[in-house]
């Protein structure tokens, strides 16, 4: 009993440790975007509301994809790898915690986004998609808790890629790049490129399936965070960096 309690507190103190972002450059540049899609809502006409995925899927998977990197730059980019890979803790765990926490905060901010959306415009109305694999009611007015939920295999997904990209090459832009490349090209192709396994749910297609959708992206994210969490856990790749 006394060494559940021990963990959990350093599991809570690890967490707290890896909040404290506040002097890392992407900890600016997620807070900026952040504070622009708060404005672009509340200087909109609130008779006129904004397309709903323009918050709940668009703004929010950039933040998806900022916020893993914002949570590995200090050691990342400040070489501090090289001497926390000779330091007895779980490298595997350090980086399953930070992937949870990444979880946490995209779906706090776009709580607090959608939020301030429904009290802006008096609601939210968007389409929404049944896990059960019912028709799509395509008017159906949503709370900010129901809408972040049916989006989450999205920025899971969006969040493991860039937690494997900055491990995958070591350097932060590995995310970036990995990240940003696969949201701005199902973007740009209207969710054609990736099809039925978009991020997307408003540009899924009456034939595609919802649950098969979302199931797949987690399948994904899971594939994606075992590869991310080996890679982290050989130490050596990070001492040696130095060396190179």
């Amino acid at each position: 009993m006394m060494q559940m309690r021990t963990d959990a507190r350093s599991w809570l103190r690890g967490l707290t440790l890896e909040l404290k972002v506040q002097k890392q450059p992407m900890a600016w540049l997620a807070l900026l975007l952040f504070v622009v899609y708060i404005l672009s809502i509340l200087l909109s006409d609130p008779g006129r509301p904004r397309n709903v995925y323009y918050f709940s899927e668009m703004a929010l998977f950039s933040l998806a994809i900022i916020i893993p990197l914002l949570l590995f730059q200090r050691e990342i980019s400040g070489g501090g790898m090289e001497v926390i890979a000779t330091y007895p803790v779980s490298l595997r765990m350090l980086v399953f915690r930070r992937w949870l926490l990444a979880i946490l905060l995209t779906a706090g901010l776009g709580m607090i986004l959608m939020s301030v959306y429904a009290w802006h415009f008096g609601g939210i109305w968007t389409a929404q998609y049944p896990w059960n694999g019912a028709e799509v009611n395509p008017k159906a007015k949503m709370t900010a808790g129901s809408l972040i939920l049916q989006n989450l295999p999205a920025y899971v997904l969006l969040i493991s890629l860039s937690t494997t990209g900055v491990i995958a090459f070591r350097r932060i832009y590995g995310g970036l790049v990995l990240g940003f490349a696969v949201w701005v090209l199902d973007t740009m192709s209207s969710g054609e490129w990736l099809g039925r396994w978009t991020l997307y749910a408003s540009y899924l297609k009456k034939t595609y399936s919802f649950p098969h959708n979302r199931i797949g992206l987690l399948v994904a994210s899971m594939i994606l965070l075992i590869l991310a969490v080996w890679l982290f856990g050989k130490r050596e790749r990070w001492i040696s960096v130095e060396e190179e």
